[in-house]
């Protein structure tokens, strides 16, 4: 399951992915963990669902449309899409080898620019840059293949195993559970190479990334 925050005027929304969950119980599951997350750090009101290629009966939407109004949100739209999940999988075996631990990653294939912001439950990692103004909150690991320039909140759920990795690691903010860091005032350090981010004794610290 991932929950994408796409934000930057008329074009806002949110998307959340139900596509690899074959039955209805699942599905309910995972939306309510989802809105979970939503309820904390997202403040748009209608949300788009992705089903994957599986058909919803009118009387299955009536009721993922209740659970969305019993935390205030509407249902804008319902997705059917197809993901080729096995070339996603292919690219994050090789791009982050060992980096991530096993489980849901999310795969965004772009920058990210002022005002847009992602949310997952599991890992995310970027193909492109994180702008400043851009977020990224995951409750797994993040990985940017690119520069992080903007705001990274890994471990967001209270996992302080979480890492921050960037081949260019230039945060404006940087949290990893409940511990944050940022460059001090006026400075601008120049990164040329690739660097991550952990706890280490009650401290988020910056590390040379071995690749």
């Amino acid at each position: 399951m991932s929950v994408e925050v796409l934000a930057g005027g008329r074009d806002s929304e949110i998307i959340i992915d139900l596509s690899e969950y074959n039955t209805l119980d699942d599905m309910i599951t995972e939306l309510e963990r989802s809105l979970a997350i939503l309820e904390r750090y997202a403040d748009e009101t209608q949300v788009c669902i992705d089903t994957g290629t599986k058909r919803l009966t009118e009387r299955q939407l009536r009721l993922l449309e209740s659970i969305l109004e019993e935390h205030g949100l509407q249902l804008k739209e319902l997705r059917n899409s197809s993901k080729p999940r096995d070339y996603h999988d292919n690219v994050i075996n090789s791009l982050a080898h060992n980096l991530l631990e096993p489980g849901d990653t999310t795969l965004i294939y772009r920058h990210l620019r002022s005002g847009q912001n992602i949310f997952s439950r599991g890992n995310v990692v970027i193909l492109g840059d994180i702008n400043p103004g851009a977020e990224v909150i995951a409750g797994g690991n993040i990985l940017v293949m690119g520069a992080l320039k903007g705001m990274a909140h890994a471990g967001a759920l209270g996992d302080e195993k979480s890492v921050v990795a960037a081949f260019r690691l230039n945060p404006i903010q940087l949290r990893i559970a409940n511990h944050i860091t940022r460059p001090p005032d006026g400075d601008k350090i120049a990164v040329n190479s690739p660097e991550l981010a952990r706890i280490k004794a009650g401290k988020v610290v910056i590390e040379k990334l071995k690749i």
